[in-house]
């Protein structure tokens, strides 16, 4: 029985989500209000709250539904023989992809000014935690199959990694017409140089 109740609770959460993203693409997410996102999904306000606390909590459930996609698919496609960068490559494609595919541009560069500084830019720093970890862990598979140096720091590079992909998706995202093969061979120039290095020998 309680295998149902928490199946009908996450239901009722994705149909909550699902009705505020809605409203976000519309109105735009200032002007969303919990009320309007309560009558979208047809539940009340109290409801609203008690699932998510409030609409930053939803946009942060939206936002980390795509990345989390993401890493399942990237690890999916993870052996032995896979080259680092060509798998650097298709992670950052990856999250590229399915957050364009979550959020229209109007609503990106609404966003886009929230995301590296104050309370929403502190909210995500979970979330930043967790893509880091999961790119440590691409990085140290590398290594352990001899792939990678063992004198790389893992630590630096996932951090980078993170750090510059969110820019460079932001300003895609933020694009009136996102051109992804110019954003894709520009990732790939910028991991290209981070894993081969620049020093000689």
């Amino acid at each position: 029985m309680s295998g149902l109740r928490e199946r009908q609770k996450e239901q009722r959460r994705q149909v909550i989500a699902e009705a505020a993203l809605e409203l976000f693409k519309t109105n735009g997410f200032a002007a969303t209000t919990l009320d309007q996102i309560a009558v979208q999904a047809g539940v009340s306000a109290p409801t609203v709250v008690n699932y998510f606390g409030g609409k930053q909590e939803i946009l942060l459930a939206l936002l980390k539904q795509p990345d989390e996609k993401a890493m399942r698919d990237s690890r999916d496609r993870l052996d032995d023989d896979s080259d680092p960068l060509e798998a650097l490559c298709a992670f950052e494609g990856l999250m590229t992809h399915y957050q364009l595919e979550a959020m229209p541009a109007s609503l990106w560069r609404e966003l886009a000014p929230f995301l590296f500084t104050g309370e929403l830019a502190r909210a995500l720093d979970p979330w930043n935690a967790a893509v880091i970890e999961e790119t440590k862990a691409l990085l140290v598979h590398f290594q352990g199959v001899g792939r990678i140096r063992d004198s790389v720091d893992i630590d630096v590079a996932a951090t980078v990694f993170n750090q510059y992909a969110n820019v460079a998706f932001i300003r895609l995202a933020t694009e009136v017409t996102p051109d992804r093969e110019a954003h894709s061979r520009h990732m790939r120039s910028v991991l290209g140089l981070m894993c081969h290095g620049m020093l000689v020998g």
